[in-house]
Parts: C-alpha cells; sequence; structure tokens
C-alpha cells in the first residue's frame, strides 16, 4: 500500500531525508516507520535496538522545521489507533518533543502525555527518555510536575489503587520518586493510596474511600495469604489481577481459574501458552466455555450500543495487529 494512498496528517510530505540504508524517502514516511517499530529502515527486525537521536533523524528534522505541533499530533494519532508495533518508540518520540526549544511544541508534548501514557510502565518509561536525553541535567520543571500530576489526578481513586497496586515500578522509576518530584496533591481524598487509613483513620469516609480501603486491604491480604480458598475469594471479590498476585500462588490451577474469570482478553491471550500447558485451559473444557460465552455477551452487548466491527475489535486488542499487518504494506515501500 501506497503511504500516498492514507490521510495524511503531516504537511511535510514532500520533505525529503536520508534514512540509515542511504535512500531518500518523505519525512513523514520515515516518522511512521520509527513510531511503528523503532526505524525509518524500510526493513522490520524482531530484535528490538536502542533508541536514540542518532535513529529518529525525520523526527528531529520535522521539529527542526517548525512542524513539531504536528509531530506530536501524529504520534498521538499513531499510538490510539494501534499503528504501533512497539509502545517505546512513541514514548522516546514525546520525550524528545516535551524537551524542545519551542515552547509550543513542549505544550503539545507535555498535553498528550495521558492519551500515550496509559499506564504506569508507560509513564516511568517516558520518564527515563527525558532524563536519559537530558544527560543527568535538571528536568523536573513546572511543566513536567504538572503533567505528572495531571496523570494522577486524572484518575478516579479506584482506578489509582488499581494502577498503582498491578505496576509499582519499572524503567528505574517508582510511584514514590514521581510523587515526590513533581510535589503532587491528590485532587480528592480517594486518590491517596499510601498511609490513608492512617490519614484519615479519624474522619468521617465517603463510599468512593471506603472502596478504596476495601480494595488496598485486600491486595494486602492476598500477599500475605497463605490459604488458596481465601486467597480466591479475595480474587472474585475484589476482582484482583495476576500481577497483584505473589509468584507462588500462580502455580495453582484453581487461582488461574479464578483470575480468569474478569482477565481481560489481551491479558488471556498473552499467557495462553502457559495455560494450555499448564493444563489449566483444557479443549472443550466448561472453563473454556464459560470464559467464551462472556466474550460472545461482551460482543453482543458491543453491538447493542452501536458501535461498529472495528470498535469491537478494539475491545479485544486485535485492532492494532490487524492494522500493524495493513500497515507493513506501505512500511516497507
Amino acid at each position: 500500500m501506497d503511504p500516498a494512498s492514507l490521510p495524511e496528517q503531516l504537511s511535510v510530505v514532500n520533505e525529503q531525508v536520508l534514512n540509515s540504508s542511504g535512500r531518500s524517502v518523505t519525512a513523514a514516511v520515515s516518522l511512521r516507520r520509527f513510531l511503528c517499530y523503532g526505524s525509518e529502515s524500510a526493513t522490520y527486525s524482531t530484535r528490538e535496538c536502542a533508541l536514540g537521536i542518532e535513529s529518529a533523524l525525520a523526527l528531529m528534522q520535522l521539529i527542526e522545521g517548525g512542524r513539531g505541533c504536528e509531530v506530536v499530533e501524529e504520534i498521538r494519532r499513531s499510538n490510539l489507533e494501534g499503528r504501533a508495533v512497539r509502545a517505546n518508540p512513541s514514548l522516546f518520540a514525546l520525550a524528545v518533543c516535551s524537551q524542545h526549544a519551542d515552547c509550543r511544541t513542549r505544550q503539545a508534548a507535555l498535553r498528550a502525555l495521558k492519551d500515550l501514557c496509559r499506564t504506569p510502565a508507560q509513564l516511568f518509561t517516558f520518564v527515563q527518555y527525558k532524563k536519559e536525553l537530558r544527560q543527568g541535567s535538571g528536568m523536573w520543571g513546572r511543566a513536567l510536575r504538572r503533567a505528572v500530576t495531571d496523570w494522577y489526578n486524572s484518575q478516579d481513586g479506584m482506578s489509582l489503587a488499581r494502577t498503582v497496586t498491578k505496576c509499582k515500578h519499572r524503567a528505574g522509576w517508582s510511584h514514590q520518586d514521581l510523587l515526590r518530584l513533581s510535589h503532587m496533591k491528590p485532587a480528592n481524598d480517594s486518590e491517596c493510596w499510601k498511609g490513608v487509613q492512617e490519614a484519615y483513620g479519624d474522619k468521617e469516609t465517603s463510599e468512593d474511600v471506603q472502596k478504596v480501603f476495601a480494595y488496598l486491604e485486600a491486595v494486602e491480604k492476598a500477599k500475605r495469604c497463605t490459604d488458596e480458598q481465601e486467597l480466591i475469594h479475595l480474587i472474585e471479590e475484589q476482582r484482583l489481577e495476576k500481577e497483584q498476585i505473589l509468584t507462588n500462588h500462580l502455580k495453582s490451577k484453581e487461582v488461574w481459574k479464578a483470575l480468569l474469570k474478569e482477565m481481560p482478553m489481551a491479558v488471556l491471550l498473552k499467557h495462553l501458552g502457559n495455560l494450555t500447558a499448564n493444563k489449566v485451559l483444557a479443549a472443550a473444557s466448561a472453563d473454556v466455555a464459560a470464559h467464551f460465552k462472556t466474550m460472545v455477551a461482551s460482543s453482543k452487548y458491543m453491538n447493542v450500543i452501536a458501535l461498529d466491527t472495528k470498535w469491537c475489535l478494539q475491545t479485544i486488542d486485535t485492532r492494532a495487529f490487524i492494522r500493524t499487518l495493513i500497515k507493513s504494506h506501505y512500511l516497507a515501500t
């Protein structure tokens, strides 16, 4: 598929750059290749290479040419539409834009932070890229502190509790680091997840805060729990997820079966090989049938609310895979 046949978001398609192979291609195509798999080359490699300025020449050319805001929008659109095979190139490109000399480019990049960094792991990776690009110099200015604070405060208490207990640290950063460096203050009581009972024990708490308390208590109990049935009860009652369960407990088939009841399709596909090898899922078993019925019911619900097929595909996280296959045709041209 010719890239010219796709809707153009960048108005710089006629600008040429030399890629790593020495060939002249448009800057827009080179940028899309980089955002998709981390290289401006037309050849995709399964081996993930380290990202750096030298591997993103088109990105730098477009930003230096005064197209920074358009680049940020292309990064955002590429990520949200599931075009990328790998997530890190988009985060690296956003980090580059977020510290460019152009004020509008920096502001646009930090506004897009919430859209691209949907998980703590992605947020930690973004911050680490900024640190590497700054080469040890100060990076925690007011704009970054506000962006990180908004990332936490934009989530409701329960969503935030689930998020931070699933991924506590990554890429050398933790939530404690980001909260300390961003000088964050919670938007409301339900968004305080550490020391909340001590800090608010004497106050009359709302129903939302009580739900967060109960959830965090269940997460802590799951860490210390030695009784399998009690752990299964906690998983089913509070919808705990795999990342919140100790490795030793994941050796149990019954624990996995409890996790499967609320497991998202993308996570199920990721662990499908192990689940089958360990005979947690067996062909034509009742557990497989129950999970399939849940999938069918979910699909019917999506149809009822008048979402078309492509958005149904997105709910089971296959749209990104399908788009990647389609895009591979023009990326190779």
